[in-house]
């Protein structure tokens, strides 16, 4: 995995199965992957084609200096997973440090048993700064559109519900990032002036709602009167834009140029570019407009053979001569670098 990862496939190829990974891995983290799997279909819908045909789950990461694998067996009692095999690397030992957690949760969380807790760590720390966000939800009754608590403002969440008190909090906070928020959204839409985020509520329990500022009225407009488009461009523009300090070492995003004019995807793409020097990015996409903004080496072909997704990066050699008068995107629908379905 690189800086910026673009994968890049036909529908059902395997690139939002590869996206929902990190999700797992966060939840198996927290310790909360048993209540996951339930929520998900339990235990068996895990497994490719069922318990049946793959009897085991086998995953395995290399993280810088370090590295985890597991491995999952079908509860066929409870339709749970198991875990049979849990253990953390390190590069410099041959050793395996095995990590033992209780009822049916990792050995990474914090209270469990570990040979090496140091190296449990910063495997932990690696899956705790790896996150998946999702900003598909633009309905009247998405979170961020409704009134959030104003101590809801640490961390923007997976889904932006608290993205009016965390952009509160930057703009008395961390006013540079604030700006430089605003000054994106203004770059996609003119008509925008500022964020309204005046608290409500009693004391210590105040509430505050998403509203703006329209550049030619004084009074505030609500979240719903912004287009679906507009609504996500602000919660990918804070979500790259805010301080590094509270910002994901990983970010992770499934097809972000839902609902996005090609001028905003132009602007998004610039803004991915500048992040990647600071953070990772992975994120998948069937935009032709948003491929053609990278270059070969961020992108990561996805296919499907014989119900098996296979991986692969590209080289820029190899096309050199089609970069001269085509896009990313536009060799990509010329099938000429794989990633289309199969016919």
């Amino acid at each position: 995995m690189g800086s910026i990862n673009i994968l890049i496939g036909a529908n059902g190829a395997g690139k939002s199965n590869f996206i929902s990974l990190f999700t797992f891995l966060r939840q198996l983290s927290d310790g909360k992957l048993q209540s996951y799997v339930e929520r998900n279909g339990f235990a068996n819908t895990f497994f490719h084609f069922g318990a049946k045909k793959t009897p085991k789950i086998m995953l395995e990461l290399d993280i810088g200096n370090n590295g985890y694998h597991v491995e999952f067996l079908h509860g066929e009692t409870n339709d749970a997973l198991v875990f049979d095999n849990e253990y953390c690397t390190f590069t410099g030992s041959s050793k395996l440090f095995k990590v033992k957690g209780k009822l049916g949760e990792s050995g990474l969380r914090p209270d469990a048993e570990a040979d090496s807790g140091y190296v449990k760590k910063y495997t932990r720390e690696y899956m705790q700064k790896c996150r998946v966000y999702h900003f598909h939800d633009t309905s009247p009754t998405a979170g961020f559109k409704q009134a959030q608590k104003l101590s809801s403002s640490f961390a923007l969440l997976s889904d932006a519900s608290n993205l009016a008190p965390f952009l509160r909090f930057l703009k008395i906070h961390h006013h540079t990032s604030y700006e430089e928020i605003v000054s994106a959204i203004q770059t996609v839409t003119p008509f925008f002036h500022d964020f309204y985020l005046e608290p409500q509520g009693e004391k210590g329990d105040e509430s505050v709602l998403l509203r703006w500022i329209h550049r030619e009225h004084e009074y505030p407009f609500s979240a719903n009167q912004l287009s679906d488009g507009t609504a996500r461009f602000i919660c990918m523009a804070t979500l790259f834009l805010q301080p590094l300090w509270s910002k994901p070492s990983t970010i992770v995003l499934d097809e972000p140029e839902l609902g996005l004019h090609p001028a905003a995807l132009d602007v998004l793409a610039e803004i991915i570019k500048t992040v990647s020097k600071t953070t990772q990015v992975i994120c998948s996409t069937q935009s032709v407009a948003f491929a053609n903004q990278f270059a070969p080496e961020d992108f990561i072909v996805v296919d499907q053979n014989s119900g098996a997704s296979t991986f692969k990066r590209l080289e820029t050699n190899a096309l050199e001569h089609w970069l001269e008068d085509y896009g990313m995107g536009d060799i990509w629908t010329k099938n000429l670098i794989g990633g289309r379905p199969e016919w």
